[in-house]
């Protein structure tokens, strides 16, 4: 993507303060049950998650309650590998799973979906962390960055897949 240009939709993040959450929001130009599909399908998720430098590979996914998910980003430098196990799904408005990589404490990450209408979809992660400072501490990794990097990356898969 131009450096220049605006992307279509920006990633709003909230962090109240005091509490040891945080809640990403974001459009997305395509149909709830397509982005639905792009979250629960390995061979999707590999082509759309984590920022532009990143090869990714998906390790395990096993996107139902109880199963695991593993996926690394590599780059020249280093290899961050990212793991869970989903808790609940709700097809297609809702998914809950678990977040951890290295020695962070896990995270909870529930998604929702919403349908605005039939070619528009507004995701909202909420995140809950064991405490404020994991949580200002993840704040400030780049969160947003990375997150308006995935989801432009999910933008042209979704625009190719629909």
């Amino acid at each position: 993507m131009d450096a220049s240009a605006k992307p279509a939709h920006e990633i709003l993040v909230d962090a109240p303060p005091g509490e040891p959450t945080m809640t990403l929001t974001r459009m997305f130009d395509a149909p709830r049950d397509l982005v639905w599909d792009c979250f629960t399908k390995a061979e999707h998720v590999a082509r759309w998650w984590g920022p532009h430098k990143y090869k990714i590979t998906v390790e395990e996914f096993d996107c139902r309650p109880g199963g695991k998910w593993r996926i690394s980003h590599s780059d020249a430098e280093k290899t961050v590998t990212f793991f869970g196990e989903y808790l609940d799904i709700e097809k297609p408005s809702r998914i809950v799973r678990t977040f951890r990589f290295a020695q962070f404490p896990p995270i909870e990450d529930s998604f929702e979906f919403h349908a605005e209408g039939p070619k528009k979809t507004r995701l909202v992660c909420k995140q809950r962390f064991p405490h404020v400072q994991a949580r200002d501490w993840m704040a400030n990794t780049g969160v947003k960055e990375g997150g308006q990097q995935s989801f432009e990356r999910l933008d042209a898969l979704l625009a190719e897949l629909g």
